[in-house]
């Protein structure tokens, strides 16, 4: 039975527009599709369902955009995501292939950025981030060539610097606390996905690298007493 549009109202951002119709109904269109519909028009059957299927798709391009503030996306990540919608797959397809002419799907870059911004914040290794990668759907080839060349040693030695003083605290109290120290961050570089001669080759320079900080200003403080008068 066909109904009647009772009223459309423009949403507060003014990018959408909510149709309602008579008997309380609604869903929303975005302003270019609302543009063809006008208070009193009457809507069949067939034209309601493509009309909040094309709501259901728009709604879920916007939520993926959405998304992407967070972090960047691989396409696995989104068809993921598509799916908890309930979309079928012909809609996925649409939405997906919307995101990628868009340019919001980008798997070689999406690879290239994960590892830069681990290895920013939270160093790894190459196969603890070759893991994450394909856990996100990125395809074997776009992982490789985003872990290319990355240096195993270096990813080890900024991850412990970055852990380094709160070992250091956790480590001070213990009768030997330079053994303790290696102790921990062997088994933190680990659980990074380091192996364990590196793990602990780096735990063990970077102990060293500690201690002369430490003597350092041990040195400058006694030093700066000295001159005072």
């Amino acid at each position: 039975m066909p109904k009647r549009i009772a009223a459309l109202r423009v949403r507060r951002d003014g990018r959408k527009i909510t149709v309602v119709l008579e008997g309380g109904e609604s869903f929303p269109l975005t302003a270019k599709a609302a543009a063809a519909f006008s208070p009193g028009q009457q809507l069949s059957p067939g034209e309601l369902e493509r009309l909040k299927r094309q709501s259901a798709l728009d709604d879920s391009y916007a939520r993926c955009l959405g998304l992407l503030g967070r972090r960047p996306r691989s396409r696995a990540e989104f068809e993921r995501y598509l799916r908890r919608r309930k979309l079928d797959e012909a809609e996925i397809a649409l939405v997906l292939n919307k995101l990628a002419g868009q340019g919001w799907i980008d798997d070689r870059k999406f690879a290239r950025e994960w590892v830069e911004n681990r290895q920013a914040f939270r160093p790894r290794s190459v196969r603890a981030l070759g893991m994450e990668l394909r856990r996100m759907g990125v395809t074997d080839d776009d992982a490789r060539d985003a872990l290319e060349g990355l240096p195993e040693d270096t990813a080890a030695l900024s991850a412990a610097r970055k852990k380094a003083a709160r070992l250091l605290r956790a480590s001070g109290k213990n009768p030997d606390p330079g053994r303790e120290f290696q102790r921990k961050m062997t088994a933190f570089l680990a659980s990074r996905g380091f192996n364990y001669d590196l793990a602990r080759e780096t735990a063990r320079n970077v102990w060293e690298e500690q201690s002369r900080i430490e003597d350092g200003e041990i040195e400058k403080k006694t030093s700066s007493r000295k001159k005072s008068p």
